[in-house]
């Protein structure tokens, strides 16, 4: 395929879903655009195959999974749909591949298509009225910049951001198991995550049902979330390589900083040099770039501390399922704010809550204030 092909089926793309969010929030038709220039952008500067290796050569493999389906039989290997096909987002492509779209391309565009369905259904949760209410929901759920970034990619990361999002809030119990079951062909240990968290979360209300712990609570299921994700990957790591090594058997400050850098998004200062595709200096700025990978840990936990005295139940799962995944995450050498994308709309949007209910308390406290008032002033006798 020419790029000028490619660049005329981008187009066409954007247009069709230009037309069907006409009537939506006017973000999604931005998001739309931002994606057109940034997939054209990105062909043009390094071409139609070596675009698979910019930012993340697992471009290539989903890209070659699509590839294999249009041209051959189907694998009848269930370690194979399990583990290399990440069915979802692949066959997710697979309709627009048959009609004669690039493979890259439709890849591409379930990224977007996830993005702007996650977008939606944050910005009708939160009744976002005014348009900077609606960017400032948007930057803070991580459907912001870096949304956008990995919308011009054929990666799953805005796939699993939209699925994470749905199990921990939809209502229907099929939708959930739906949204579990694809996420776990996505990403096994996020998915089993997310299952024992709901469990936890479970046990923690009929624990507290009659208590209440107040600022405590919050720390509490951060180190409770520590703990159980380590003794999980070394329960997995004992049944993956039939060892006995018992968990926290090398914890130590270099540990606990690992852990802890994933809550102030700086990941990269605590890992190996030699494992950092980017200098120190080059991940700072790209952190400065991408703001919100930083803004959305450190301000869950600030707010979380100050004002998360009566925790709902889905902020409570958000801090038990990023607790836990993070102290898995932190045992191998895939510890980058990449692993933590797909719970950044759950940490923003616990965010954006906890600021809200602040700003609630206030208002009723200034309200009762201001009327107590008046109340006082109207009753003092005339002539005094």
């Amino acid at each position: 395929m020419s790029i000028e092909m490619y660049v005329f089926q981008t187009g066409a793309i954007a247009f069709a879903l230009l037309l069907l969010m006409r009537r939506n929030h006017v973000l999604l038709s931005y998001q739309v655009m931002a994606w057109f220039i940034g997939v054209v952008g990105v062909a043009w500067i390094y071409g139609l195959q070596d675009q698979l290796g910019f930012y993340s050569n697992d471009q290539i493999i989903y890209a070659e999974v699509v590839s294999r389906l249009l041209q051959e039989s189907w694998p009848t290997s269930v370690a194979w749909w399990i583990n290399e096909a990440k069915a979802p987002f692949t066959l997710a492509a697979l309709p627009l591949s048959l009609m004669g779209v690039n493979e890259v391309l439709a890849l591409k565009t379930v990224s977007l298509i996830s993005l702007l369905a996650l977008s939606q259904s944050l910005l009708s949760r939160t009744e976002s009225r005014t348009f900077l209410k609606q960017l400032q929901v948007l930057f803070l759920t991580g459907c912001g910049l870096i949304g956008s970034l990995y919308s011009v990619l054929a990666l799953r990361e805005t796939m699993m951001m939209f699925l994470v999002y749905k199990f921990a809030t939809a209502r229907s119990v099929a939708m959930r198991l739906v949204a579990l079951i694809f996420l776990y062909s996505l990403r096994p240990h996020l998915a089993a995550v997310v299952a024992i968290a709901e469990f936890l979360v479970w046990v923690w209300q009929w624990f507290t049902e009659h208590r209440r712990l107040g600022a405590f609570e919050a720390p509490v299921l951060l180190i409770a979330g520590t703990v159980v994700g380590d003794y999980l990957y070394s329960w997995a790591f004992q049944r993956r390589t039939r060892s006995v090594t018992p968990a926290f058997w090398d914890w130590g400050i270099t540990e606990i900083t690992r852990i802890a850098s994933n809550y102030v998004g700086l990941q990269f200062l605590t890992n190996d040099e030699s494992k950092l595709r980017l200098s120190v200096s080059e991940l700072l700025l790209l952190r400065l770039v991408l703001s919100e990978t930083i803004l959305i840990p450190t301000g869950m936990i600030v707010a979380m501390l100050f004002f998360g005295h009566r925790l709902r139940k889905r902020h409570q799962f958000t801090l038990l399922a990023f607790s836990m995944y993070v102290s898995i995450v932190t045992n191998t050498d895939f510890n980058s704010f990449r692993q933590n994308i797909p719970l950044m709309p759950l940490m923003g949007l616990m965010l954006i809550e906890l600021l809200e209910s602040r700003r609630s308390r206030m208002s009723d406290d200034n309200y009762s204030s201001t009327h107590h008032s008046d109340l006082a002033l109207a009753t003092v006798p005339r002539g005094t």
